[in-house]
């Protein structure tokens, strides 16, 4: 079981043992290759403020020494190999209109990110990645190492990553079309929809709509309970605050939101995340189950010292953590949902990007506080003369994080297969998105 030896981020599942992770375990195996996928189409100020904090995991159980040379030599063979390119077919499509990733131009300057990518990510020993930038129309892919420190099985386009909690952005994304239906509204309470075990004794949570739990104001813990405990749906919720009063990071409330969702749609929540966003946006390796556990395409989670970890099966859907994706798949969402805003009014797409709380955290103020507020579903960074939409994911052994400027489309997707993820955000971002300070990056190293 890893030891977490400070408290710098807020955890999407508190469970790091495999122990705690019920039945949601079995062993996976992939294969893939290093390379960089092409598309066509689609300051420094406050960061000398602010000190990075990191959460180390320690495992308890040492691995004995040959084993650990066997893993570092297969991981630094795979890191090594040569990159291989392959290309889309833009086929007269019109950059501006194409919605998928295609082939751009090769040049110097992609093959400069791509040797500071590799780079970055050798130095921090994540095992693999995959990302995708795109801006002016055109978009990158760039994939790195391995799906499993032990068996040497590499990244590929199809490699499918845990998102953490960029699970919760599509759950914002399906809340505002029901709202723009009619089906909800977002300032009533998810009470008079539906009478949620969880909150039958508690007056305060019978209060909480679906803004509230969009902008992270419901006064709900993250987490009551292990979200991988069966137990889950039979634990009431404790509130901590009025709703509505303030911040504080909640996957409790997306969770609750999505059991009204549900409700209403008669649905279960991965059949309606298929039908409003999967198929919708061209999103075919996309699911907030495991639907096979044996898939070889799935990556494996890797400890801080690059010990793979046991698989977790995501046997039920939880919106606030369990989406399994790859980052082209997300970036189309991205791309679709969040910048064109396809399936929404202009003016319910704006309420995304507008400042709905301030995401001061009461409890652990923070020197990027002044650059942060929450819009309804993402993260807001005003920064360095622009906005930017974000958010992070962070499960055991996956880090994720995206980006995203509403105003010219400019965004990257970021997925890893290590703890380590996080020490390579602000040199990844400002490698494709440019100079500056990323105060987004600060905040969420401050988070509890």
């Amino acid at each position: 079981m890893g030891r977490c030896a400070s408290a710098g981020r807020i955890r999407e599942n508190p469970d790091s043992s495999p122990a705690a992770q019920d039945s949601r375990s079995s062993g996976l195996v992939s294969s893939g290759h290093d390379g960089v996928r092409r598309g066509q189409r689609s300051s420094c100020r406050h960061e000398a403020a602010i000190a990075m904090q990191s959460c180390r995991h320690v495992p308890d159980t040492p691995r004995g020494n040959m084993r650990i040379q066997i893993r570092a030599a297969v991981l630094s063979m795979a890191l090594l190999s040569t990159a291989a390119c392959s290309h889309l077919s833009a086929q007269g499509a019109d950059p501006a209109k194409d919605e998928r990733i295609q082939p751009a131009a090769s040049g110097n300057e992609r093959a400069a990110r791509h040797a500071a990518f590799e780079d970055a990510l050798r130095a921090a020993g994540i095992p693999g990645a995959q990302l995708v930038h795109l801006r002016h129309g055109e978009g990158e892919t760039y994939l790195h190492g391995v799906l499993n420190a032990d068996t040497g099985a590499r990244v590929t386009e199809q490699t499918t990553f845990q998102a953490a909690s960029l699970s919760k952005v599509v759950a914002a994304y399906i809340t505002l079309r029901f709202a723009a239906a009619g089906k909800i509204d977002l300032d009533a309470p998810l009470w008079n929809y539906w009478h949620s075990p969880r909150t039958k004794d508690n007056a305060l949570a019978r209060g909480i709509t679906a803004r509230m739990v969009l902008n992270h104001t419901t006064g709900l813990p993250n987490w009551q309970i292990s979200p991988s405990n069966p137990a889950i749906d039979g634990t009431p919720l404790e509130s901590s605050f009025a709703p509505g009063t303030r911040f504080a990071y909640s996957g409790e409330g997306f969770y609750l939101l999505q059991r009204t969702l549900e409700h209403i749609a008669g649905s279960s929540w991965d059949a309606l995340a298929e039908q409003e966003v999967f198929s919708r946006f061209d999103m075919p390796s996309s699911s907030f189950l495991t639907k096979h556990a044996s898939d070889p395409r799935n990556a494996s989670g890797h400890e801080q010292d690059g010990t793979p970890r046991a698989e977790r099966v995501f046997a039920w859907e939880n919106t606030a953590w369990t989406l399994v994706t790859t980052a082209r798949d997300y970036a189309n969402f991205i791309q679709r949902a969040l910048y064109k805003g396809e399936g929404l009014e202009p003016a319910t797409r704006s309420m995304m990007f507008s400042p709905s709380s301030n995401a001061d955290n009461a409890s652990s103020p923070n020197p990027a506080d002044p650059f942060i507020a929450w819009g309804l579903g993402v993260g807001l960074q005003d920064a360095d003369g622009r906005r930017l939409a974000w958010h992070w994911g962070d499960n055991p052994g996956f880090k994720a994080f995206f980006a995203l400027d509403p105003s010219t489309g400019e965004s990257l997707v970021l997925f890893t297969n290590s703890e380590n993820g996080p020490a390579t955000y602000k040199q990844v971002l400002r490698l494709f998105m440019g100079d500056g300070s990323y105060p987004a990056l600060d905040w969420i190293n401050g988070q509890e």
